[in-house]
């Protein structure tokens, strides 16, 4: 978000500095914020990396990496969203995780190998 709402105000800072008339710095400004929101989800992008094992699924990225025993997962739903999808695993015993999967810019993932093992697994599986 800070990506995205600081390359906006340079690019008006920047058409303010142009000694063209007004109509076109708007259009000219219009026209670069698609290259704006592009940037954001670019810079702003962290991939992660889900493993699941006997008994055990893990969700690592560069920042954390989280357990969740399979026995203590009730059940994951996949929400999807116009941007991507919010998936969520409620567990028995604690909180619910929340992440969210970016398909914008994004090249295809394995989501549905994850899906096919996740139900393999005997793991209730809610696809919304």
């Amino acid at each position: 978000m800070f990506i995205l709402l600081t390359s906006i105000l340079l690019i008006g800072i920047g058409m303010s500095k142009v000694p063209i008339q007004e109509i076109y710095k708007i259009i000219i400004a219009l026209l670069m914020v698609p290259f704006a929101l592009y940037l954001a989800i670019k810079c702003s992008t962290l991939d992660s990396t889900w493993r699941l094992d006997e008994d055990t699924l893990t969700v690592s990225n560069s920042k954390k990496t989280v357990e969740f025993p399979l026995s203590n997962i009730s059940h994951i739903r996949n929400l999807r969203r116009s941007g991507g999808n919010l998936i969520i695993i409620n567990q028995n015993k604690g909180s619910a995780f929340r992440t969210w999967r970016n398909k914008l810019f994004q090249k295809e993932d394995d989501l549905p190998l994850l899906t096919q093992a996740i139900k393999e697994a005997n793991i209730e599986y809610y696809d919304m």
